[in-house]
């Protein structure tokens, strides 16, 4: 006799609980503990996810902002103004501004000019002197190299150790690049090959100038930048911002040198007391402590910093980060590594970053949206808090500063009154199972402020609309749990909306089985 068929049953009801929140994932297919978007979350609380912290209140609103730095105080440009711990300190050009800090002074490019932030000095990076009056050149002894320019006037710009170049001089031979070895108001006394004293009317001129530089920085006690025009790298005398064509062979010497990679540069920094100048397809790395063992190597082609993007670069736990062409790079002295797989290797236009509490704040617009993304270097994870275009940043004494595109200067982190909105929306939920399934109950383990409202939203398979489940108004910490009424779907997604500090310690769901045509039996 055969045997009689049966029918084999799927379980009526599996339970599953998801915990350990890995932060912002923008791929197809996604771990359920990863989150498909979010606004306004961070990893502060992990393995929980957990809102921001609140903003810094507003320290002052700029009117024209064009650059921020930090040197023992705020320094910053409102429109043509440079202040300094909120004095002003100079009239400047109405542009943007690169500020670095070298010592105790403030060097702000493209304007050329730095402030000691001790002496309270402003001065001119460059300096120009035109003869007046007669002008003599003698030897200082007789069969002397030495050779003696006395005129009115002729050193009063000028310092001891100068590298300035002459023009005008009626003997060609002094028509050169030379260093100042003494001076007074009215003489300088240079290297030179003098036969016979003589004497000039009028024409000569003498100057102290700064190459014009796409960017700078500053490494090894000296300002360092370099010319897309020029195809080349700069560095100035050591501890001395004002002087670049200062040539004796010793160690304190400017240097310049060129470089043969195409492109334009895109950014340079100091990394690992290495100084790096980037093209879009070049990192040019310069070792050495002085220019008689300066060495430039070049990796090419490699992912440099992006065109226009040279603000998102910045050195977080000694790893630099910046936007490459088509993704955020991390690079630690050898190769660069995309570490943007996560929230999509999508090009990013402009942006600006800084770093604080071990962690990557980037103010990045991708695809035409400006968003805060922020990497956290431990856990390896993203997460975005809001649209917030950023300007311009600076890290000082444990605070990281920010100008906004409304001109609020103010700190990423702080006490600021606010009520933060935020949202996380899940990757689509298989449960392990492409066949049809019931969703029978979802439970939040949710630590709320009270007062915190939660919306929770649902979608079930391509629905293109959300459905609200329930909103949460807080009164207490403890576990909410929404049962819903059972909805057959091969997937679904889960959102949670809300107003209010909140961290979402773990949830856990409850799955009716059933096959890839009808539900369970």
């Amino acid at each position: 006799m055969g045997r009689l068929p049966y029918l084999t049953t799927a379980p009526k009801e599996t339970s599953r609980q998801v915990g350990n929140f890995l932060g912002l994932n923008t791929g197809t297919v996604i771990q359920e503990n990863e989150f498909a978007d979010m606004k306004n979350m961070s990893s502060r609380d992990f393995p929980a996810i957990s809102t921001r912290r609140p903003r810094g209140g507003i320290i002052r609103t700029l009117g024209k902002p064009h650059g921020l730095h930090y040197k023992n105080g705020l320094a910053y440009v409102d429109g043509t103004g440079l202040y300094y711990k909120d004095g002003k300190i100079a009239d400047v050009t109405d542009t943007d501004k690169q500020i670095i800090g070298i010592g105790a002074y403030l060097v702000v490019f493209p304007d050329k000019v730095m402030y000691n932030t001790s002496t309270k000095e402003l001065t001119s990076l460059e300096a120009q002197w035109t003869q007046g009056s007669s002008a003599t050149f003698a030897q200082t002894t007789t069969g002397s190299t030495m050779v003696k320019i006395t005129c009115t006037g002729i050193g009063k710009k000028f310092s001891q150790f100068d590298g300035v170049e002459i023009t005008g001089c009626t003997n060609g031979a002094f028509n050169k690049t030379t260093v100042i070895q003494e001076i007074a108001d009215d003489y300088i006394v240079v290297i030179g090959d003098l036969d016979k004293t003589f004497t000039q009317a009028s024409g000569l001129s003498i100057s102290r100038k700064v190459p014009d530089m796409d960017y700078i920085c500053e490494n090894g006690n000296r300002v360092w930048g370099c010319s897309s025009a020029n195809h080349e790298i700069y560095a100035s005398k050591l501890g001395d911002p004002a002087n670049w064509n200062a040539f004796e062979g010793i160690s304190t010497d400017s240097y310049a040198a060129t470089v043969g990679s195409d492109g334009d540069f895109t950014g340079c920094l100091s990394h690992l007391g290495y100084v790096l100048f980037f093209k879009e397809d070049a990192i040019h790395t310069v070792m050495g402590d002085k220019p008689s063992n300066f060495q430039i190597t070049t990796v090419s082609p490699a992912r440099g910093i992006a065109k226009g993007c040279e603000g998102t670069a910045c050195v977080v736990d000694e790893t630099l980060i910046y936007a490459a062409r088509n993704c955020i790079c991390s690079y630690d002295g050898a190769n660069p590594s995309s570490i943007s797989e996560a929230i999509g290797d999508r090009r990013v236009s402009q942006g600006v970053a800084g770093q604080y509490d071990g962690r990557y704040y980037a103010s990045l617009e991708r695809d035409g949206e400006w968003a805060l993304y922020v990497y956290d270097m431990e856990k390896t994870m993203w997460h975005k808090e809001d649209d917030l275009h950023i300007r311009f940043m600076t890290y000082g004494e444990g605070e990281l500063y920010y100008i906004d595109m409304d001109g609020n200067l103010s700190t990423i982190a702080g006490d600021r009154e606010e009520t933060v909105e935020w949202a996380i929306e899940s990757g689509d939920m298989l449960d392990g199972s492409i066949e049809y399934k019931h969703l029978k109950r979802i439970l939040f383990h949710l630590k709320l402020e009270p007062g915190t409202e939660v919306d929770v939203l649902l979608k079930y398979d391509e629905e293109k609309d959300w459905e609200k489940a329930i909103t949460y108004t807080a009164s207490s910490y403890r576990t909410h749990v929404l049962n819903i009424v059972p909805r057959r779907c091969q997937k679904y997604r889960y959102r949670l909306e809300g107003r209010g500090a909140a961290t979402l310690i773990a949830m856990g769901k409850s799955i009716g089985l059933g096959s890839e045509r009808n539900g369970s039996i």
